[in-house]
C-alpha cells in the first residue's frame, strides 16, 4: 500500500508542476503579445506624429501691429 500512496503523491507533485510550467508559460506568452502591441501603438503614434504638419506657436507675432 505504500508503493501506491507513494505513487499517488509524485502524480500529485508532476501534475502540479506540469500546471506551475504550463501557467508560467501561458503569462509569458501573454505579455510577449502586449509588449508587441504596445510597440504597434507606439509606432502608429509616432508615423500619426510625422505626418501632420507641425503646428508651432509663432507667439502672436501676426496679430502685433508695431
Amino acid at each position: 500500500m505504500e508503493s501506491f500512496w507513494g505513487s499517488v503523491k509524485l502524480m500529485l507533485f508532476v501534475y502540479a508542476l506540469a500546471a506551475a510550467v504550463s501557467l508560467t508559460v501561458a503569462w509569458s506568452i501573454k505579455m510577449i503579445f502586449a509588449g508587441v502591441k504596445m510597440q504597434k501603438a507606439r509606432a502608429a503614434a509616432r508615423a500619426a506624429a510625422l505626418a501632420e504638419p507641425s503646428r508651432e506657436p509663432d507667439n502672436g507675432a501676426a496679430d502685433r501691429a508695431d
